[in-house]
């Protein structure tokens, strides 16, 4: 009866390190076996693409120097509040409410703004 139970206790003991050996060695074979997820499709890709820059006429309603914002109305007369960069932040300063500009537009950035200047045909004089 000893043999029997020794020959059970060997074998459990075995089946333990068998299994504690499996165990360990899976984790590290599983990084290796795993699929890199696919590639995201092009139509996907092409919506977090930058946006070109887009020349835009627009009317001022309002300028925050601090902030280094412009909202304009466009043609279609909705308001846009964009974000002044590099040479369009020392424009902040020459425009007022009313003006016509040019606004350079990319994404949510205004990266120039150029005064346009307004052609008022004036009633001229006759001599």
């Amino acid at each position: 009866m000893k043999k029997i139970v020794l020959a059970l206790a060997v074998a459990v003991a075995t089946a333990a390190a068998a299994n504690a050996q499996t165990a360990a060695k899976s984790p590290a074979t599983k990084p290796a076996t795993q699929t890199k997820p696919a590639p995201a499709p092009p139509a996907a890709k092409s919506e977090h693409k930058a946006e070109k820059a887009a020349p835009m006429k627009a009317e001022v309603v309002s300028t925050d120097a601090a902030a280094k914002t412009i909202t304009v109305k466009d043609a279609s007369g909705a308001n846009v509040t964009l974000t002044a960069t590099g040479s369009a932040v020392a424009e902040l300063s020459k425009v007022k409410a009313g003006d016509m500009v040019m606004v350079t537009k990319s994404e949510n950035n205004a990266t120039k703004i150029t005064k346009v200047k307004t052609t008022e045909a004036k009633p001229k004089e006759k001599k």
